[in-house]
């Protein structure tokens, strides 16, 4: 069965469903591009892979097909996709660093190479660009290593759930797509038609995992001019239900929303953990809060965003009140360190402590705690003077 077998057929077989694969893929994710700077470079990426795939069509051409200079060229072209996978990676692990003045040097890097060819028809053209790819990936590996690690300890030092801030799988990524470089290089620099098939499959797995991995993540992003370097986060989850609230019809201001029967069991049994102090648990999750309440995060997050909030500011704002309540216990004389009161209300991070407080009491701790000792000081010289 298998004798009769034709590689050069199963080979264009593979290459029509991966040029299918990455046109669907590029029109999904294509809707993704606004959630976050990340999935915006995705989209690019992968809209100009779903491009290169598509412009192989020039080979269905008697006269172009063995063409070794048409070959050339459209290798040239393929290659011109380094700057916007680059670029996702490093935009995964440090967002604001790809710029579009970035994004416009890396191209050009790329594009000239092309017209140099068509003017000169060098095949060292071609090999020196395959090398400034390498080298640039290399560059960009350094980098996206060096990102993640300064990405990473960012997120532990700003914010108490770093579940869904892991680096991992971008730098597990980054190698994987280095390794595409190289494979692509060795595949078409003497192509044959086993070889065209293994980087085919590869392509669509490895961009399959690049979406299943990224799909989730939160992104942090620093925000000039918002305090002291405000930091946010920004979910591809709560995004997307942010423009489904956006793009809904307003309710008029007389109507009250009735809840449905999910709202209302979703609502008594947050009011249970939070008498329960489960946001005590500085480990504690969103997925975690919905299993221990019945639901899934996907609920329990679209539920969070309909009340205008996100897991991370309710959570925060009943450990702020905790906060509060300690501070208020507080009596002259005390010795109060704000480290031990974070971590009794439930904060893994000072630095999480002070900007949740500032944002939710509009002071610091120290001086709310100042505040309620200079009461409570001014009621005991009333209460004697009585």
């Amino acid at each position: 069965m298998f004798e009769t077998l034709s590689l050069e057929a199963f080979a264009h077989y593979i290459h029509g469903m991966t040029t299918m694969f990455f046109i669907l893929w590029a029109l999904i994710i294509y809707h993704s591009r606004h959630n976050n700077s990340m999935m915006k470079m995705m989209a690019m990426a992968v809209c100009y892979i779903a491009f290169g795939y598509t412009k192989d069509m020039v080979f269905l051409f008697t006269p172009w097909m063995k063409h070794p200079m048409v070959e050339e060229f459209v290798s040239l072209v393929d290659i011109l996709c380094t700057p916007f996978v680059t670029g996702f990676f490093l935009e995964a692990t440090r967002p604001g660093f790809v710029t579009p003045k970035r994004l416009l040097a890396g191209v050009l890097l790329f594009f000239l190479p092309i017209p140099a060819y068509l003017i000169f028809q060098s095949e060292h053209i071609v090999n020196a660009t395959y090398a400034l790819a390498l080298l640039v990936s290399a560059m960009s590996f350094v980098l996206i290593v060096r990102f993640a690690i300064s990405y990473y300890q960012l997120a532990h030092e700003s914010h108490s759930y770093t579940q869904e801030i892991s680096m991992k799988w971008v730098v597990g990524c980054a190698i994987t797509f280095f390794a595409w470089m190289i494979m692509y290089y060795l595949c078409f620099n003497e192509p044959t038609w086993s070889s065209e098939v293994v980087f085919d499959l590869f392509s669509i797995t490895i961009w399959v995992m690049l979406w299943y991995a990224s799909r989730n993540q939160y992104v942090i992003v620093e925000v000039l001019g918002r305090g002291n370097n405000a930091l946010y986060i920004q979910s591809i989850e709560k995004q997307i239900a942010e423009n489904q609230t956006n793009q809904a019809e307003p309710a008029k201001p007389t109507e009250k929303k009735r809840l449905s029967a999910k709202e209302v069991f979703l609502t008594h049994a947050l009011d249970k953990k939070i008498e329960e102090k489960i946001y005590l648990n500085p480990k504690l999750t969103l997925n975690e809060l919905a299993m221990t309440i019945g639901t899934n995060k996907s609920y329990l997050s679209e539920f969070l965003n309909s009340q205008g909030k996100s897991f991370y500011d309710y959570i925060n704002e009943h450990r702020i009140d905790e906060a509060c309540r300690i501070l208020d216990a507080a009596k002259v004389g005390d010795r109060i360190n704000m480290s031990h009161v974070a971590t009794q209300s439930g904060f893994n991070s000072i630095s999480t402590f002070n900007r949740y407080f500032y944002k939710i009491k509009e002071m610091p701790p120290t001086v709310y705690l100042r505040l309620r000792l200079m009461e409570a000081i001014s009621t005991n010289q009333s209460e004697q003077e009585e």
